[in-house]
């Protein structure tokens, strides 16, 4: 490379220095001076396809699992993008490199550190960073700038790569060309165990190609006087040789500046595209912003250099983590349709559906979930990866056998997703065929006494209680599911005369026979326990007042499975479980209490708890979240922990809540709260009903709502009975009032 193009590049890393230290960037930095205690909270890095985390010892790709059963997890590929400069070497002396600055840029999407010496005349300035491209998503980068002026003498630089132990998932083998003529280095990994033989006939196979050809350490000399330096290792990675192969040749023909665009272009796209901006409390911001950035980081490349493959769901730590237990070994839980996907779809509806995708593919390993343990119909495995069969952790068979929410729980997330966007065509063609097997799992599952139907033998979300009778969150979760796998028979009906739907639709979307009537009848007569003495939910038949829990169950009746109740009822059941809650339990649970509370005008409490849901939980350097409070064990890089905190300030001080009614969709704004601390805040890129909208919330409580792009669908909204069409152009202010948007 031309030294001439070496100064350009350092030019061009200067000046976007300076403009990334701009006053209104300053809230997507955040900067360190030292890195943490526990490397384990680190950023990690990832595009949907790979991901890592920032000198760690894993690399991990979208839908690569090794190990049979429940010992299957993400496979691990070692970090050969681990490097960092060791040394420097000038004239007799050796110089051991530490870091003085260390900063994680969300906007633009990657990591770097760097280190300033001066001596003898000498000034060097020396800069890393490294991240997963966004549009060239088979591809991980690391780059390496120097900037050196006053050396009289060569300088020595030592890179090392520490990529951790070989893989416990793959057979690695170097593939040579016939004639020797390969251009780059090529691994074929083969993992070693099929998750499920009934369903995965052959190993997974990756490849991986590499720029450069050393392992371990390599030295870099800069000649006497020479100011410029600059070095670029690169790594990509696909299920296919020739994709692999091609990724990096388009990769290394582009200049430092060029790849960087291209990858920041597609963050830059994102954060447009949705933002939550807090005003007057940084801290805050940063914590909000670094939380997209993470959640936002596992999902796929919406634009790439070359066509995505199936997504393989999110996992609560995320692409970048899985091989351990601590990761929950890369796996698919309730975690992702109940705490991250009413964020995620905000973010972007394409990912909410990549998700769905996930469990309409993985329907065939539902079933024979369902037939393996006596039962009928789809019934979504607790832990599921590759094939979508069981893949339960060891540790834990009752888990599996017993926590049957989770298939409910992604009805309950395709009835939102339907009432979010109204789209008839995905409700056919998605929504639908996932609804009616989960429906009749759930018709097998229960027992009726005559009066009431009982679910026996379950455990709920507090796992510390087992083997109970009509876990009060599993019945109340079962009836939304039921009342909406009704929704497509009777929408169905009514658009013969209503909606107009096509031929391919109605034939979708009916059956023949009045199987729904018993789903109607399970969600009439199913029992919920409550206590008209003490005007509360007990947990469970038994449940004994003053009896601890681990984690948000009844509570999660109110929001979000919007059970109707009083809200004296409400607040009995927020007191009965705040008091019980575990100290050590996961943070969602408080970010469930703080929107509850807000429901029920309890602002002082609703403050209270949703401090307490980020503040012990996310490390203070790069703002990673834990799955426990600081002094307890916990995951790093909690997406969960993530999803429930954004539903707080969406759903929660924002007000948010998307529902059916009748045959409309709707959007209700209710009173919206001040976030304390701040002096307001506004979400930007608000989805509903193929439009886009803004909610600025004022000092005061008070809220501006408007359209930034109106979409195809006719769309009225209610304020104090007036009635208001929605343009591109249409905003209000909200005095404190609960505004009603809806399809026509």
């Amino acid at each position: 490379m031309s030294l001439v193009l070496l100064r350009s590049i350092w030019c061009l890393v200067i000046l976007a220095s300076v403009l990334f230290a701009s006053a209104d960037d300053n809230v997507y930095v955040i900067k360190s001076e030292k890195l943490p205690a526990d490397l384990n909270f680190m950023p990690t890095l990832g595009n949907g396809h790979l991901g890592y985390t920032v000198f760690g010892d894993a690399i991990f790709m979208n839908g690569i699992y090794n190990g049979e059963g429940g010992n299957s997890r993400r496979a691990r590929i070692p970090n050969w993008l681990n490097l960092n400069v060791a040394t420097i070497a000038y004239e007799e002396w050796e110089l051991s490199i530490i870091p003085d600055s260390y900063r994680l840029h969300l906007r633009d999407g990657y990591f770097r550190w760097q280190f300033a010496y001066e001596a003898n005349g000498m000034q060097m300035q020396l800069e890393q960073r490294t991240y997963a491209h966004r549009y060239y998503n088979r591809a991980l980068i690391y780059e390496l700038f120097v900037h050196c002026t006053g050396a009289i003498d060569p300088l020595l630089i030592k890179l090392t790569q520490k990529s951790g132990s070989k893989s416990e998932a793959f057979d690695f083998s170097q593939l040579s060309s016939a004639n020797g003529t390969m251009r780059y280095k090529t691994l074929h990994g083969v993992t070693r165990q099929l998750e499920q033989p009934d369903f995965q006939s052959e190993p997974r196979t990756i490849f991986v190609v590499f720029s450069d050809n050393w392992e371990n350490e390599h030295t870099f000399e800069l000649g006497a006087g020479q100011e410029e330096f600059y070095y670029r290792y690169v790594i990509t990675v696909d299920e296919k040789e020739e994709v692999a192969r091609r990724e990096m040749e388009d990769v290394i023909q582009l200049t430092s500046d060029e790849l960087l665009e291209k990858h920041s272009s597609e963050w830059h796209t994102f954060w447009q595209n949705f933002n939550i901006q807090i005003d007057g409390n940084i801290e805050l911001a940063h914590t909000i912003n670094a939380g997209i950035f993470y959640l936002a980081s596992s999902l796929p490349s919406l634009h790439t250099n070359q066509l995505n493959g199936a997504y393989f769901g999110l996992s609560p730590t995320g692409i970048g983590r899985g091989q351990l237990d601590a990761d929950y070994e890369g796996h698919n839980f309730w975690d992702t349709e109940t705490w991250m996907l009413p964020a995620v779809t905000q973010f972007d509806i394409t990912w909410a559906e990549q998700l769905f995708q996930y469990r309409l593919q993985h329907l065939p390993g539902a079933r024979y979930n369902a037939k393996q343990t006596g039962y009928k119909g789809a019934r979504f495995p607790w832990e599921s990866a590759y094939t979508g069969t069981e893949v339960i952790n060891p540790c834990c068979p009752e888990v599996a056998a017993q926590e049957i929410h989770i298939s409910p729980d992604i009805l309950f997330a395709l009835r939102h997703h339907y009432a979010l966007t109204h789209s008839t065509e995905w409700l056919c063609r998605v929504a639908w065929p996932i609804a009616k097997e989960v429906a009749e799992f759930l018709v097998s599952r229960v027992n009726d006494d005559g009066k009431k139907y009982h679910i026996k033998g379950v455990m709920g979300p507090d796992e510390d209680h087992l083997n109970v009778t009509d876990n009060v969150y599993t019945n109340a979760v079962v009836k939304r599911a039921l009342e909406f796998a009704s929704k497509p028979f009777v929408v169905v009906t009514e658009s013969q005369h209503h909606f107009h739907f096509d031929s391919f639709a109605h034939s979708t979307c009916t059956t023949a026979d009045n199987t729904s009537d018993i789903w109607r009848d399970i969600a009439l007569r199913i029992n919920i326990l409550y206590n008209k003495k003490l005007d509360y939910h007990p947990q469970y038949l038994g449940y004994k007042r003053g009896e601890m829990v681990k984690q948000a169950d009844v509570i999660l009746l109110g929001y979000p499975l919007q059970y109707a109740m009083a809200n004296k009822t409400r607040l009995n059941d927020l007191n009965t479980y705040a008091s019980v809650t575990r100290e050590s339990g996961p943070a969602m649970s408080w970010s469930m209490f703080a929107i509850n509370f807000l429901d029920i005008n309890a602002l002082d409490e609703a403050n209270r708890y949703f401090q307490r849901a980020y503040k012990g939980y996310v490390r203070p350097e790069f703002k990673v979240w834990s799955e426990n409070k600081i002094g307890y064990q916990g995951s790093a890089n909690f997406l969960t922990g993530i999803g429930g905190f954004l539903q707080a300030i969406i759903n929660g001080y924002a007000g948010m809540r998307f529902d059916l009614d009748g045959h409309r969709s709707i959007m209700k704004v209710q009173k919206t709260n001040l976030i304390a601390g701040t002096k307001g805040f506004t979400i930007h890129g608000i989805k509903f009903a193929g439009s886009k909208f803004s909610l600025k919330v004022h000092t005061n409580g008070t809220a501006t709502f408007s359209c930034l792009q109106a979409g195809d669908l006719d769309l009225e909204l209610v304020v104090n009975s007036h009635k208001y069409a929605i343009n591109a152009n249409f905003s209000i202010n909200l005095a404190r009032n609960t505004a009603l948007l809806s399809t026509v």
